[in-house]
């Protein structure tokens, strides 16, 4: 441990729901992000100075000008040179943790070698942009029975839900298949302010920290955040006895198309 911050995590371990103890299994604990943009950078450093003790970034895009407003682990050499997000992002939360490991992987995910990744860790981070990955994890972290944490940002609207198979529904118990041909509008569209990008990280990094400290994440509770008026609902989805995934277990996504 570097001088002088021994009591690092002082100050996570004082709350209820973490504690010495749950701070010792966040310390033991290997989460997987899937993503490096607006919402994994969020999510990265927040997990990272949690002190969990290894984190996989997995990218397959490098650092661009129009990144820099709301994916805050780069900087304009990152753009210059053409950096890989996630070997930018890993440089960055090592200089502030260099007690956990991180480990970059710059490549796509895909049905190929999502499993492979999920058994890597004991929690997925959906920081995604796209329905057909988040079903791909989706199919990938229930097959496994490890919890994943579901968000998305789009404007200044957002919505997270904590997933944990066998405690409660899937993300296709709440929407049976993607949108047609995966259309959703993209970023450039609509835009995406960096508050609203980390304030559904933190609630998603929030859910995390919680599930991996005590098993105790809201699991099944969707919260829709409006950041523009300031506004957080939330609501219970039910489990689908029928859902293709986590009812009848047949993960079509995984299979390569």
């Amino acid at each position: 441990m570097p001088p002088g911050i021994q009591d690092r995590y002082a100050r996570h371990e004082k709350l209820d729901f973490i504690g010495a103890e749950g701070q010792r299994r966040i310390g033991a604990s290997t989460v997987l992000v899937v993503g490096c943009g607006s919402l994994g950078c969020a999510q990265a450093a927040l997990l990272a100075r949690a002190g969990v003790g290894r984190l996989l970034l997995a990218d397959r895009d490098v650092v661009r000008p129009a990144n820099l407003p709301t994916q805050l682990l780069y900087n304009e050499a990152d753009v210059k040179e053409r950096a890989p997000k996630a070997e930018a992002a890993a440089s960055r939360l090592r200089a502030a943790n260099s007690e956990i490991a991180v480990e970059p992987l710059a490549g796509e995910v895909s049905a190929a070698n999502i499993e492979a990744l999920a058994a890597r860790a004991d929690l997925v981070m959906d920081a995604t942009d796209n329905f057909e990955t988040r079903f791909l994890l989706n199919d990938a972290a229930v097959k496994a029975g490890k919890p994943w944490i579901y968000g998305g940002v789009l404007g200044t609207d957002g919505m997270v839900m904590a997933v944990g198979p066998g405690k409660g529904p899937c993300l296709r118990c709440l929407l049976e298949m993607p949108a047609p041909e995966n259309r959703l509008p993209p970023p450039d569209v609509f835009g995406v302010l960096n508050a609203a990008a980390a304030w559904v990280a933190a609630l998603q990094a929030a859910q995390a920290l919680k599930a991996l400290a005590r098993g105790a994440a809201d699991w099944g509770r969707m919260h829709t955040l409006d950041i523009r008026n300031g506004s957080v609902t939330a609501a219970e989805v039910p489990r689908d006895p029928a859902c293709p995934c986590c009812g009848r277990h047949e993960f079509k996504f995984l299979k390569p198309a």
